[in-house]
């Protein structure tokens, strides 16, 4: 297993590969500070070829790195059996503590992954949101034929102008095999092999050419039982895939995963961003071992260092159990697990951004529920807490995924425009602490939201 600073040299190659191959060349950077839409149409595809070679170098070194330590965490789960059957407790958690790295640098690696693909689609989160359908995003590549999926994005890849990314990969890209850019256009490609399948694809291929709609009928007729089943299962995902390929191109069309439709509204109200709270406070980490600060009176923010580190945590929750017994603590190095814009999007130094992923700075964010309540009725949303008796009977009424409930309460809110009382769902609360938006924000964007986009 590589060491630290090894790894933190790996990540470093990889993402400056990936997010600054065009930007470090000779070629463009004294076109830096001017403006993309100033260039002639032959520097912006030339730009769109380095960005895309960057892109095609980094994912080639993230399949190195990814199968390589995919296989060791194989090894040291199986080591960890043997050492509990001994009831080796010191050989037990030193190899857990292994497992842990290596689970985090695995984490790590796909947010790299998750970084390009949110290029891809411009940063947009409600396409992300598309993408992802709740499903265990830890595949061992070599499982899913990665072999065959990196012949065919080294195929595409061979043009300049296009670029296709494997989605196992990512963490959230979970709808189709491959996501693939070319030009203005993002499009989902689903990988097939064996007889089986290719007797399936040439069915629907042939459908399609005479223009006849995919019916159970038709599939139950033209195949076995086992046949018939594996292609009910394709044409979901490739259903899936063109749904999801429509509403990333137009912003309308039927939800993949709900299967409503749905129309995507530019959002009236400017998105204002906390991060640079984050930069004043590693230019304190210059000098001391730990920095904080407070945002709005109901966010806090711990950043720490060297012999800090032993403190991350600690100091933030017990300031927080001061204030109130109802907040929520995050290490914010779970953005790498969380569906949320990539710390590679942000307005920070690429040293930065590998020094947190490495675990050479960690942050450590909490929220006071209570605070952030009183906020949101201050700038116009009635919000208050549910009692634990409301609370279990919201539970019943629907299945809320993502329902923010601490000590078993919810929190529900009023907006004047749409009428009626609203969960606040964990997306709220996940664009405060991972998104970074200002709770002001987040409530002023609240109070623009039309009924249509509930």
């Amino acid at each position: 297993m590589k060491t630290t600073e090894e790894h933190r040299i790996k990540v470093k190659e990889i993402a400056d590969l990936a997010f600054a191959n065009a930007v470090n060349s000779a070629d463009f950077k004294k076109l830096i500070g001017t403006h993309p839409k100033d260039w002639d149409e032959n520097i912006q595809e030339k730009f769109i070829e380095k960005v895309h070679e960057g892109f095609k170098k980094s994912q080639n070194l993230l399949v190195q790195e990814v199968l390589v330590n995919q296989e060791l965490l194989r090894q040291k789960k199986e080591e960890l059996k043997e050492t509990r059957r001994k009831r080796e407790t010191e050989k037990t958690e030193n190899i857990s503590i292994e497992i842990e790295v290596l689970e985090q640098r695995l984490s790590t690696f796909s947010h790299i992954a998750d970084g390009i693909a949110w290029q891809l689609i411009s940063g947009e989160i409600h396409i992300a949101r598309r993408f992802h359908i709740g499903e265990n995003s830890s595949k061992f590549l070599d499982s899913s034929n990665i072999e065959h999926a990196k012949k065919v994005v080294d195929e595409i890849n061979k043009s300049p102008l296009d670029f296709a990314l494997i989605s196992d990969l990512t963490s959230f890209v979970q709808i189709g095999d491959v996501l693939i850019k070319n030009k203005n256009l993002v499009g989902i490609m689903e990988l097939k092999e064996g007889k089986v399948n290719d007797q399936i694809k040439d069915f629907f291929d042939e459908l399609k050419q005479n223009d006849t709609a995919v019916t159970e009928d038709l599939i139950n007729n033209k195949f076995d039982e086992k046949a018939a089943k594996q292609a009910k299962r394709m044409q979901r995902q490739i259903l899936r895939a063109e749904r999801a390929t429509e509403v990333m191109n137009t912003d309308a069309g039927i939800d993949p995963v709900s299967e409503t439709p749905i129309k995507i509204s530019t959002p009236t109200i400017k998105t204002e961003g906390y991060q640079e709270e984050f930069m004043k406070l590693n230019n304190i980490l210059e000098t001391k071992i730990w920095a904080y600060t407070v945002v709005e009176n109901c966010l806090h923010i711990g950043m720490y260092r060297d012999k800090g580190i032993a403190m991350a945590g600690f100091a933030i929750e017990e300031i927080l159990k001061k204030e109130t017994e109802n907040f929520i603590i995050i290490d914010w190095l779970s953005i790498t697990n969380n569906l949320s814009q990539p710390i590679f999007a942000k307005p920070f130094p690429p040293d930065f951004i590998v020094d947190v992923l490495t675990g050479k700075i960690k942050i450590i964010m909490g929220l006071n529920l209570d605070n952030l309540i009183e906020f949101f009725n201050i700038l116009g949303i009635k919000t208050r807490w549910l009692t634990k008796k409301e609370t279990a009977k919201a539970k019943q009424k629907e299945v809320r995924k993502g329902m923010v409930v601490v000590n078993n309460r919810a929190i529900s809110m009023t907006l004047p425009n749409l009428g009626g009382e609203a969960i606040m769902s964990g997306g709220i609360i996940s664009k405060i602490l991972y998104d970074n938006i200002l709770p002001s924000n987040m409530a002023l964007s609240l109070l623009s939201t039309e009924p249509e986009k509930l």
